[in-house]
């Protein structure tokens, strides 16, 4: 189980890492009104252009569409020449095997999901590091991995660098489109996690969960 935090700069690039499917990136590329969820699912698009000997040949195919009674083609043939000649070429996934074996999930804070319901900004932030003095750089590499939370780490009163803003609803929308038609990325409510769990008897925290656990 990988999961990466609904605040995280690289959280768009991992909800699509999965997405096999070339249609549901053409869709992205298409629908979307995010520029950065634009330019990923375009970068993970593979696209291999017709031969104009390809051309000829599906163009001749689809033309047996006007002469009925001439015999020639069947008409899933016809369509599928169609379908080439409408796109232009074959579209592929980069790397597509990538993570096969493992489950990926995003970690919604209830932030996130307050600003899906009131159709906000959301900001994708991390610590910034390239700020920080030699002190904030001992600290940050002696607790960052155990707090894990940018919102701990700025009411730390650590800086804080905001490297983009979405709109909520556009990131919701993106995890609900590659769930339905991959499966992934699955969803986990860590704030809501964390307030129910007994580990907080013990001074700990959830930070991540086994697929069995969600």
């Amino acid at each position: 189980m990988i999961m990466l935090a609904d605040w995280h700069p690289d959280i768009i690039e991992f909800i699509i890492s999965k997405m096999q499917n070339p249609r549901i990136l053409r869709f992205l590329i298409e629908n979307s009104e995010d520029e950065t969820i634009r330019h990923l699912a375009k970068e993970k698009l593979n696209f291999i252009p017709l031969t104009d000997t390809e051309i000829d040949m599906y163009q001749g195919i689809a033309n047996y569409k006007t002469m009925p009674g001439l015999g020639g083609f069947p008409e899933r043939a016809i369509k599928e020449a169609e379908e080439k000649l409408k796109t232009g070429g074959t579209y592929s996934v980069h790397n597509a095997e990538f993570l096969t074996g493992a489950n990926i999930s995003v970690c919604l804070t209830k932030e996130f999901m307050d600003a899906v319901e009131n159709n906000d900004e959301y900001d994708l932030r991390f610590p910034h590091v390239e700020s920080y003095s030699k002190e904030d750089m001992e600290v940050y590499n002696k607790e960052w991995h155990e707090i894990g939370d940018v919102r701990k780490w700025e009411e730390k009163g650590y800086d804080i660098r905001v490297y983009r803003r979405i709109k909520a609803k556009e990131l919701w929308n993106l995890i609900n489109i590659c769930a339905t038609y991959s499966a992934e990325p699955g969803i986990f409510f860590i704030d809501n996690a964390n307030d129910m769990t007994n580990a907080k008897a013990y001074g700990q925290q959830v930070v991540a969960t086994n697929p069995c656990g969600k």
